[in-house]
């Protein structure tokens, strides 16, 4: 009973990653790694800054800090790229018994 859940949801997981994998590692990396992970990194952290610990903004640590957060954001990207390619394996690639040294036979 539970094997058939399992694979029904590692199924819409592999398809979920193909659709994302088909706009390509650079814009996956600058979307989901970049923008979504690091941008939302940096609101977060200033609005708490601002308005739980009441700090002043100041310019050069808001600087510091959106060029952590990309850099954090890009470096998290990467490694979901990698983890999901290690995952579900390359799309349209022939089983390993297919091939010989990268080749196909």
């Amino acid at each position: 009973m539970f094997a058939r859940i399992r694979s029904a949801v590692r199924e819409r997981q592999r398809l979920s990653w193909e659709k994302k994998r088909r706009h390509g590692k650079l814009f996956f990396l600058l979307f989901r790694g970049v923008l979504r992970w690091g941008g939302f990194m940096f609101l977060l952290t200033t609005l708490s800054n601002v308005y739980l610990l009441h700090k002043k903004l100041e310019w050069i640590s808001g600087l510091s800090l959106l060029a952590g957060c990309l850099i954090f954001g890009f470096l998290w990207g990467l490694s979901l790229w990698f983890l999901n390619e290690r995952r579900f394996g390359p799309i349209n690639c022939p089983p390993a018994s297919l091939t010989r040294a990268g080749k196909r036979l």
